[in-house]
């Protein structure tokens, strides 16, 4: 792909960011139920309130709970409840996926749900290691790539062009993207996110998750998860290299891969993909 003119870049980043900063006009209930989480004084029954004037919304979160993936099948008959089972993390990351439109937008790469499933899965996997909660490295591994997603539908031929060089995933592609674009899916990401108020451990997960990184244990919890899902997908020696500099032994490896598989696949199953 050919280089940008010089001066290019620039006016193409500064029309990303406005459309990045406008990704949400449209979804003023999902708007709120951020806001509510961003509420420290909120709970469960206040969520559940915000949640429920989108009647979409709250099935899906009620779909969530009920999951094979909580554990909870069929005994979550209420919104309250089931925000106490998947958490207020859960509910941010699936109100996000809502506030973006991506649950309905056309322009998304081949494969992009299956795998953010995938991340949630083997990040939530992982969370025991990192002392973490469950809940909150599923959140941070469900919109790992959601920046991809944004790209994409930003300059749908252009970023295919990029994926069809440089792969779906991964630092090459996120490098190919900030040369043509002034930021890569993972920086397009983090924009939304901190604009929207999320942790800033949350944001810095997203933005680093291609590189081991010290001093952030959810940024480490889904850097593993992310390796696990793409591994989970097709078995490549260099990702098995990746896991283990991320520090997860090769003898765990099997065993965590299928279990991100079998998890992902729950996963997909809730979410609100057309």
């Amino acid at each position: 792909m050919a280089l940008n003119a010089p001066g290019q870049t620039r006016e193409i980043t500064v029309e990303l960011c406005r459309a990045l900063d406008s990704v949400s006009v449209a979804k003023p209930a999902a708007m709120r139920v951020l806001s509510v989480v961003d509420n420290p004084n909120a709970n469960a029954q206040m969520l559940a309130g915000a949640i429920e004037v989108d009647p979409t919304f709250a099935a899906q979160i009620m779909r969530l709970a009920n999951s094979a993936y909580y554990g909870m099948s069929g005994k979550v008959g209420n919104t309250g409840f089931a925000v106490s089972v998947i958490g207020f993390a859960a509910v941010r990351s699936m109100a996000a996926i809502s506030a973006t439109g991506l649950s309905t937008q056309s322009a998304i790469p081949d494969g992009f749900w299956r795998h953010a499933a995938g991340a949630a899965a083997g990040a939530s996997l992982v969370a025991v290691r990192f002392g973490l909660p469950a809940a909150d490295c599923f959140a941070a591994g469900l919109l790992h790539d959601v920046g991809t997603a944004f790209l994409h539908g930003f300059d749908q031929q252009g970023h295919l062009a990029l994926i069809a060089e440089h792969g779906t995933d991964g630092a090459g592609l996120a490098a190919a993207e900030a040369e043509r674009y002034g930021m890569g899916h993972d920086a397009a990401a983090a924009h939304v996110l901190a604009t929207w108020k999320f942790p800033a451990p949350f944001v810095e997960a997203v933005a680093r998750h291609h590189e081991v990184m010290e001093g952030n244990p959810l940024a480490s919890a889904v850097r593993m998860g992310d390796l696990l899902a793409l591994q989970s997908e097709v078995v490549d020696e260099a990702v098995a290299g990746e896991l283990v500099a991320a520090g997860l032994p090769i003898e765990e490896h099997e065993e965590l891969v299928a279990a991100t598989s079998e998890r992902a696949l729950e996963i997909l199953s809730t979410l609100p993909v057309n």
